[in-house]
C-alpha cells in the first residue's frame, strides 16, 4: 500500500517497459541503439520483478535468518554474521551446514526470479 495515487510505481515501470520495447526498440534501424533500448527495458522488467517480490521475500529471508539464530540488528547485519561464522568454521557440521545450504539455495533462487527467470525454467 502506498501513500501516492495512480499510476502506481509498478504501473510506471511497465508503461515505461512498453515504450522502449514497442516504440524504441522495435521502430529503431541502429542496431546498436535497439540492443541499448532492449537491455533498459530489461531493467526495467528486473526493477517490476524486485518491486512485486520484495515483501514476499524479506519475509522468507527473515524467517531463515531466524531459523539459523539470527536476530539483532538488520537482514544486512544478519547475512554478514551468518558469513562471519561461515568462514570461522561455524557451519562445518552437517547439521548446520545443511541448514545454512537450504537458506543459500532459496535466497539464490529468489534471487534468480527477479534477476533471471528463464534461468529458473532451465531447471
Amino acid at each position: 500500500m502506498s501513500v501516492h495515487d495512480r499510476p502506481t510505481l509498478a504501473e510506471l515501470l511497465a508503461a515505461v517497459r512498453a515504450y522502449i520495447t514497442g516504440e524504441v526498440a522495435a521502430k529503431n534501424d541502429d542496431r546498436r541503439a535497439r540492443f541499448r533500448a532492449l537491455i533498459a527495458a530489461n531493467v526495467l522488467a528486473i526493477a517490476e520483478r524486485e518491486l512485486a517480490n520484495a515483501p514476499e521475500d524479506a519475509r522468507v529471508e527473515n524467517e531463515w535468518l531466524r531459523a539459523l539464530g539470527y536476530t539483532a540488528g538488520d537482514a544486512e547485519a544478519r547475512r554478514r554474521q551468518l558469513a562471519s561464522e561461515i568462514r570461522a568454521g561455524a557451519y562445518d557440521a552437517p547439521d548446520r551446514f545443511a541448514l545454512a545450504f537450504a537458506y543459500a539455495q532459496e535466497i539464490v533462487a529468489r534471487k534468480l526470479a527477479v534477476a533471471n527467470p528463464k534461468y529458473l525454467a532451465r531447471g
